[in-house]
Formats: C-alpha cells, sequence, structure tokens
C-alpha cells in the first residue's frame, strides 16, 4: 500500500492494523489506517473502495480542509 486511498496521504501516514491469516498461516487480507484523514480500509475491498480513482468524488478527502459533511451522533435506544 502506497498512499490512501481516501486522501492521498503518503505511505508514512499509513499503519498495518491487522493481519488476516487463513487456518494454514498464509496472509489473505491486511486493514490499513491513515492516520492523516482516519480511514481504515482492507486490501481485499472493491476498487470502487479502495482505489481513489475508482471512488466517487463525493468520498475523497483533502485532509487539510474541513470536512464539509458533519454527521450527528448516532441515537442508541
Amino acid at each position: 500500500m502506497s498512499l490512501c486511498p481516501r486522501c492521498q496521504a503518503a505511505e508514512e501516514k499509513i499503519r498495518v492494523e491487522h493481519k488476516g491469516l487463513n487456518a494454514q498461516g498464509e496472509l489473505v487480507w491486511t486493514i490499513f489506517h491513515c492516520s492523516a484523514c482516519e480511514f481504515t480500509w482492507r486490501d481485499s475491498e472493491p476498487a470502487t473502495s479502495i482505489d481513489y480513482e475508482e471512488r466517487e468524488a463525493f468520498f475523497r478527502v483533502d485532509p487539510k480542509k474541513p470536512y464539509p459533511i458533519i454527521m450527528p451522533p448516532a441515537q442508541y435506544k
């Protein structure tokens, strides 16, 4: 993984969160986290989620700018 699929942050802003292994101990997928935009993804997700060029522009962010949408807190019942 070289760039964040959400904000295009460089590799030094990305860390490995978890490596998923199968029963034989072989690496199946990896979860990454970007500290620039706080995006977390698994490398086995579809390109529309983890390829910057394939992602809808609405879901791309510039970590230097404030987020344009503020989500309200979840309502628990």
